[in-house]
């Protein structure tokens, strides 16, 4: 008899991988508009890319059938 996890442990890690790849996103740009100069676009360009990665990765961790 195969043992699942309970749900409550993979909403844990599906949340910290969501909030962790949009702050990495925010921070990255961050540091790309100091080192240019620039205004904040590409602080928004990363963070909207880590939003969208970050989607992506909980979609797929979420809609795996091994997981639940």
């Amino acid at each position: 008899m195969k043992k699942t996890k309970g749900p409550g442990l993979l909403l844990i890690g599906v949340g910290n991988i969501f909030a962790s790849t949009i702050i990495a996103g925010f921070l990255l740009g961050w540091v790309v508009d100091k080192w240019l100069s620039t205004q904040p676009i590409f602080m928004l360009v990363f963070g909207l890319m880590g939003f969208v990665g970050g989607s992506l990765k909980v979609y797929r961790m979420l809609s795996d059938p091994e997981l639940q």
